[in-house]
């Protein structure tokens, strides 16, 4: 009786932003990440 268990995957939270990777967000998603941006919770790499 050997079941298969799926061991959940937990990545850690993003914080490091690229200039590229943010032209493919909607707008909604943007406008929270370039604010925490400014507030320096995530940093942006250039």
């Amino acid at each position: 009786m050997a079941k298969n268990k799926r061991k959940e995957v937990v990545l850690p939270r993003k914080t490091y932003w690229h200039l590229y990777s943010l032209q493919s967000i909607h707008s909604e998603k943007l406008i929270k990440i370039v604010n925490k941006i400014l507030k320096r919770e995530y940093l942006l790499i250039k």
